[in-house]
């Protein structure tokens, strides 16, 4: 069954359209409202009615969503996922380090998103895949994945106006201070997947919050607590080698090479519920091979 959503209007919203309910109350986009009309419904009071039409206190309207459907060439592939928390609008997955995101060319089958994929099938849940946050595939820890297209346009506007607070925890050799890092962001000359600050690159904002130094690997490490405000590819990783401190492990960016990947894990989301508001704050545990302080 596809997603449905009803309120009921209250007396500030009386006299409104049907339309300016669903995209101001509903948060429903104009795009999705178009979809909506064309192979969804409207009920008010469990009678159709037209976006044009007048809403009045005490009236319930009702939302049927079109019917979700995965990309045709996306594999549903089966096996365990660690779950931190799922509704009927969010599902919060901790992602192994070695696990794509998202399926590729190369790898069409095993990512993270053919998981869940995997998942929905075993479950019964109708709908396509909506990842909002994507991590390398050395990168652990937490992403999101909305249920629905409502949910996720409402995650993504969350994105855009800075009310999604992701922090990472990062290890580096040597010492750096708390401060933020905006330099530009861009491919380099020689490689596809290889970025590097470069004046014509996109904008990109890192806050390192915290610093902690200690010592493994008779080296001088340090724990770094990292907010981002823009999520460029790569971002993390090309900042802080361009500070010359790159990340433990990350040898694409000249990292030592102390354990087996780069040691960046995604630990934790917070931002309001895209159906009711509450904030919430998801916990993604350090894996193991990062536990190095």
């Amino acid at each position: 069954m596809a997603f449905q959503i009803e309120q009921d209007v209250t007396e500030t919203e009386s006299g409104w359209s049907v339309g300016h309910f669903c995209t101001t109350r509903l948060k429903i986009s104009r795009k999705m409202l178009v979809s909506i009309k064309h192979h969804g419904d409207i009920l008010r009071n469990g009678q159709h009615v037209n976006v044009g039409e007048s809403v009045h206190s005490g009236d319930r309207i009702h939302v049927r969503f079109p019917e979700e459907q995965p990309a045709q060439d996306m594999h549903a592939t089966s096996g365990e996922l660690d779950i931190l928390f799922e509704d009927e609008w969010l599902l919060v997955v901790n992602k192994p380090p070695g696990m794509a995101s998202i399926p590729s060319r190369l790898h069409p089958e095993r990512s993270l998103s053919n998981f869940v994929l995997g998942y929905y099938r075993e479950q019964s849940i109708p709908y396509a895949i909506h990842i909002v946050n994507r991590l390398d595939r050395d990168t652990s820890g937490l992403v999101v994945f909305a249920k629905h297209a409502l949910a996720h346009h409402q995650l993504s506007k969350m994105q855009q106006n800075g009310l999604l607070d992701r922090r990472y925890v990062a290890f580096i050799e040597g010492t750096i201070s708390p401060q933020t890092i905006n330099l530009p962001i861009g491919q380099t000359d020689h490689s596809f997947m290889e970025r590097m600050v470069r004046a014509d690159g996109q904008q990109a904002i890192t806050h390192i919050l915290a610093s902690e130094s200690f010592q493994a690997f008779n080296r001088n490490l340090s724990r770094l607590t990292i907010k981002l405000e823009t999520g460029r590819t790569h971002q993390i990783r090309v900042h802080l080698a361009a500070l010359g401190h790159p990340l433990v492990g990350d040898t694409m960016y000249k990292g030592t090479p102390l354990i087996a990947r780069q040691a960046l894990h995604s630990a934790s989301a917070t931002f309001p519920h895209p159906g009711t508001g509450e904030v919430m704050t998801f916990v993604a545990p350090l894996p193991d091979d990062l536990s190095l302080s």
